[in-house]
């Protein structure tokens, strides 16, 4: 089996708007394997104590809010926004635009049969 071939049969089911379906999902892999960047850090300051005077000079100098994220993670965002309106579907405006621009080019059609017409 080549790699296209592969990639196809690996390829999560999705519904008539691009959406997945339940039970599938884009990254069937997970997280890569391997050590995150927090668990690299630490271990090199254990290896190596003597540097731990220098990174926190960086990092509370230079890099203070990365600090924080790295210590405490980031911070939780709200975002309730009220826009006083329901969003529409893509779908149903992309249909809406075509409508718009039927109906403008029949009123320009209109327009232009009216002048032609009291000549």
């Amino acid at each position: 089996m080549n790699e296209q071939e592969k990639q196809e049969e690996n390829k999560p089911k999705r519904d008539e708007h691009g959406r997945l379906l339940p039970g599938n999902t884009a990254n069937p892999d997970g997280r890569p394997k391997g050590k995150t960047i927090k668990e690299r850090v630490r271990e090199w300051l254990e290896e190596h104590p003597n540097d731990m005077e220098s990174f926190v000079q960086h990092f509370v100098k230079k890099n203070r809010d990365l600090a924080w994220q790295m210590l405490e993670g980031r911070p939780k965002q709200d975002h309730d926004v009220d826009l006083g309106f329901k969003p529409k579907p893509l779908d149903d405006v992309y249909q809406d635009d075509s409508i718009q621009e039927n109906q403008a080019d029949e009123e320009a059609d209109q327009s232009d049969s009216g002048r032609n017409g009291s000549i």
